[in-house]
């Protein structure tokens, strides 16, 4: 015997219930990069740990919000394409907001926004490919 589960059964507290864990889980990727991209502006001594801390937090949120729309897209159309425009958006978004936080730094803030992208998504693509590859 078949046994499904019917929508209409489980109603919108399942819906509910995704969306809150997918906001979660959105959250608590954007703290994990935030740090591991505040480590990496503190290693390149773009200023003391508090501030890299406070910027990473301000980049991941301003270029998740526009880079989550572009992933998000990407991943309709399975394609490269688009990641590596939200990478390429996030790497501005992020330069842009070091920039306001630090002028004068041009050349520092472009460079930890640019290394502080890579480690982040290298975070974020290796569990996927490997994920994927079992």
């Amino acid at each position: 015997m078949h046994a499904s589960l019917s929508f209409d059964v489980a109603g919108p507290g399942i819906l509910v219930a995704a969306a809150v864990f997918g906001f979660g889980a959105l959250v608590a990727l954007t703290l994990f990069i935030s740090f591991a991209e505040s480590i990496v502006m503190f290693l390149l001594k773009w200023d003391k740990y508090g501030r890299s801390l406070l910027a990473s937090l301000l980049m991941n949120v301003t270029s998740t919000i526009f880079g989550g729309i572009l992933v998000a897209i990407g991943a309709l159309y399975s394609s490269f394409i688009w990641l590596a425009v939200a990478f390429v958006l996030s790497v501005l978004i992020e330069g842009g907001i070091l920039l306001l936080m630090k002028r004068g730094a041009a050349r520092q803030n472009w460079i930890a926004s640019l290394l502080s992208n890579i480690v982040s998504y290298v975070l974020i693509i290796l569990p996927f490919v490997w994920l994927t590859s079992q």
